[in-house]
């Protein structure tokens, strides 16, 4: 079960502001990318030249040095990367993921997922019946989960004002991105300022090491943004990632929060 105190990973924030529906392929690649930005998984870019364009392949993998005590969501992602070693592609990880969580990937959600925001307070099941009379329960957001779920959008809105600081205020930078968390990483229109938010985050004048984001440095340095450190990609990484895992059969599995039934 999930620490109550601790920050929400990426995928249970998605859920828990998609509740009571969800794109299960999305919060499975939301899962991935978050452990990437932890420095749990790495995302390695091949570039294969082709007749008309250069083929961006991504290989994904386990970092050499990862903690005991990951928590099941993150230990259940990170068994999916090893069962798809050595080479780590896309179609080994949606083949893996397939035998941990499903065809339809759900059990990521239904078994990883829900259960650790029902532990933390902010879901819980609600009866209902389909077609009026088949029994089933849903997944609903608590009250708590109602106020999480506002407190998060609120941050991610004022994160996405994040550009217009970049050359001129990184503590008012630093902030938006403390308040914002795991969920930096579901703005998308932050992707392509990656590389400058790392500047934007990065020591002067001697001033500690504060790490990056877009290249091969270290992390953060002095800033804690709840484990999150984009050292490891960019936003071309991103994109390879996405389109690789839609192309090995990865995309196309909703999701309605059901316990006894799910579509």
């Amino acid at each position: 079960m999930a620490d109550p105190n601790a920050a929400l990973s990426a995928p249970e924030a998605l859920v828990l502001m998609s509740l009571p529906r969800y794109d299960a392929a999305k919060v499975l690649k939301t899962g991935f990318m978050g452990l990437i930005a932890q420095g749990l998984l790495r995302l390695e870019t091949e570039d294969k030249p082709g007749l008309l364009r250069t083929r961006h392949i991504p290989h994904l993998k386990v970092a050499a040095s990862i903690p005991e005590d990951l928590s099941p969501i993150a230990a259940s992602l990170v068994r999916v990367a090893r069962g798809a070693e050595p080479d780590g592609l896309m179609k080994n990880i949606v083949a893996q993921s397939r035998r941990e969580f499903g065809s339809r990937l759900l059990g990521f959600v239904q078994d990883r997922v829900i259960p650790s925001l029902v532990g933390r307070g902010l879901a819980e099941s609600r009866d209902k019946r389909l077609l009026g009379f088949i029994p089933t329960h849903v997944f609903v957001r608590t009250i708590a989960g109602e106020t999480e779920k506002i407190r998060l959008e609120n941050a991610m809105r004022e994160a996405k004002t994040i550009p217009r600081y970049l050359d001129s205020d990184p503590v008012k930078v630093a902030a938006l991105v403390l308040a914002a968390g795991s969920t930096i990483i579901l703005i998308e229109e932050l992707r392509p300022f990656y590389d400058q938010l790392s500047r934007s985050l990065s020591p002067r004048d001697g001033a500690a090491d504060g790490g990056n984001f877009g290249d091969s440095g270290t992390g953060f340095g002095n800033f804690d943004f709840g484990g999150v450190d984009f050292s490891s990609f960019d936003s071309g990484a991103f994109a390879s990632f996405d389109a690789g895992f839609a192309d090995a059969g990865g995309d196309g599995g909703g999701g309605d929060g059901g316990g006894s039934s799910g579509c």
